[in-house]
């Protein structure tokens, strides 16, 4: 009886954890979707929106490289893809087309203000680290190239 009733509970809690992880990452995909959403449709700047997507992908991709099966993760890549590329569209489209209205001194401005963003750290620790992890799937290496790519033409180059 004691055998059944460890092995009830050991079977148990398996199942409680899986629903626990799985909850907690439709949980993350959710708040990803809401936060990128409102930036994209935000009356925000176009730095502060590209400020806020890179935060937004810092953060995924933190979560991302906490799944120790990459099938998984590369699930929660694709859904991260799929339910935000729209959002991040219309952001990466608009920075592209302030950062190319810029002169010679803004861009400079720019440059400037960019290394000292909070986010710069992660990004540069993390974007190899993800690349590493999924470079034999093409489209979670193009998605990490087009996000960190899109903090200016020259980051784009450094992130490589």
């Amino acid at each position: 009886m004691q055998k059944f009733l460890l092995l009830f509970l050991l079977v148990g809690t398996t199942f409680l954890h899986t629903g626990c992880a799985s909850w907690k990452q439709n949980r993350w995909l959710s708040e990803h979707r809401a936060n990128l959403s409102r930036i994209a449709n935000s009356n925000m700047t176009p730095e502060q929106k590209l400020d806020g997507l890179l935060t937004d992908y810092v953060e995924f991709m933190k979560q991302d490289l906490k799944f120790v099966d990459p099938v998984k993760g590369v699930k929660y890549v694709q859904k991260y893809h799929d339910q935000n590329e729209a959002a991040m569209d219309k952001i990466l489209k608009e920075a592209e087309q302030w950062q190319g209205k810029l002169s010679l001194v803004d861009k400079g401005s720019l440059a400037l203000r960019v290394v000292q963003k909070p986010y710069i750290g992660s990004l540069i620790d993390l974007g190899p680290k993800f690349k590493r992890k999924y470079k034999q799937y093409a489209f979670a290496v193009k998605l990490a190239s087009k996000i960190t790519g899109g903090l200016t033409r020259f980051a784009g180059k450094a992130f490589d």
